[in-house]
């Protein structure tokens, strides 16, 4: 439920993109607290904080949904968060702050620090 929330609360100017007052909001209402993410009433206080611009099981909802996860498959993206910028993959909570030093220019992405990963061979290949 909590894609299909994150993926109905678009902006009334862009229906289909997820802002991110939505992604804070689902991320805090996971980690912070320790409580059950699934449990009814806070699902439901979750859903009317953020007022989603679609109803959550709608057909664009889910379109969106299979849409956003087509685009995570393709690019080999696992786990939350995770942001591509610049076909550059940030995985995890502890990763925003590199994306952030990536997103203010900081000149390491381009060298080999960053490039060096893509180098390290495969431990285990999924089955496919």
């Amino acid at each position: 439920p909590l894609l299909r929330l994150a993926s109905s609360c678009g902006t009334p100017v862009d229906p289909a993109s997820i802002n991110r007052y939505a992604c804070e909001a689902i991320f805090r209402h996971v980690w912070e607290s320790g409580a059950e993410a699934a449990d009814e009433g806070r699902l439901a206080a979750l859903t009317a904080q953020l007022a989603p611009q679609r109803t959550l099981g709608d057909d664009e909802a889910k379109a969106q949904l299979k849409k956003n996860t087509d685009e995570a498959i393709a690019l080999n993206l696992f786990g939350v968060p995770a942001m591509e910028v610049d076909g550059k993959i940030f995985w995890g909570f502890d990763a925003l702050p590199m994306l952030r030093e990536y997103l203010l220019g900081n000149a390491w992405f381009d060298g080999e620090g960053w490039n060096g990963v893509s180098n390290i061979s495969v431990g285990i290949a999924r089955k496919t």
